[in-house]
């Protein structure tokens, strides 16, 4: 499904440069869950927005289905970020202005998504909410509306940034557990975190240091 090729990605900042990722490679199979575990600053988050189509490698390729996500033209590409990746990320991203139902009503593109929008609010505990803004729920309440928003349209691939990294264990629990659901349903998962506790839900680890596998 994904094949991550000798990827490295380089930041500048005056005379000095910087090593995000440092020629990483690995293969993620369909249904797989993958944690990647690594301390902040090892580039867990740049290796999850390369493989998502949002920071574009400086060498190497990733490919979805034997197509390099970077070969695309541009209408390609935000077809393949809108209907075949999904992400959740730490600070939730949520828009203010809208309620929790509208800022889920935004990852939808056919009937069928709208018709699910109210199941998933109930098993997330989230239908008493629907129509609050953001700034009314709890952090809890926020990412597991995140999470319903980035699973609503059916994505073959969920890409979570560290989404446990502002909860208590309690809220850590009940998000993973949904993402473990989405993975027992056909999905495949790419979790980055530093807490290697997560590596109990996943099927394969990898850890990243310096921006290298290790």
């Amino acid at each position: 499904m994904l094949d991550i090729q000798n990827i490295t990605k380089k930041y500048k900042k005056g005379p000095f440069v910087y090593t995000a990722i440092d020629d990483v490679s690995f293969k993620v199979k369909k249904n797989d869950f993958f944690a990647v575990i690594g301390a902040s600053g090892s580039g867990k988050s740049t290796l999850l927005n390369s493989i998502g189509g949002l920071i574009h490698p400086d060498t190497g390729k990733i490919l979805y289905n034997n197509n390099d996500i970077y070969k695309l033209n541009r209408k390609a590409s935000d077809r393949f970020r809108k209907e075949k990746i999904g992400f959740v990320f730490q600070q939730f991203h949520l828009l203010p202005y809208l309620t929790v139902e509208d800022n889920i009503s935004m990852a939808c593109f056919s009937n069928s998504h709208y018709e699910n929008i109210n199941p998933m609010l109930e098993k997330c505990s989230l239908t008493e909410l629907k129509n609050k803004y953001p700034s009314e729920l709890s952090v809890g309440e926020k990412q597991r509306t995140a999470f319903i928003r980035a699973i609503i349209s059916k994505p073959e691939i969920l890409l979570a940034d560290e989404p446990t990294g502002n909860l208590d264990p309690q809220n850590s629990k009940v998000l993973l557990d949904l993402i473990e659901d989405f993975h027992k349903n056909g999905g495949t998962v790419l979790l980055v975190s530093h807490d290697s506790t997560v590596s109990g839900y996943a099927t394969e680890t990898i850890r990243l240091e310096k921006g290298k596998l290790t």
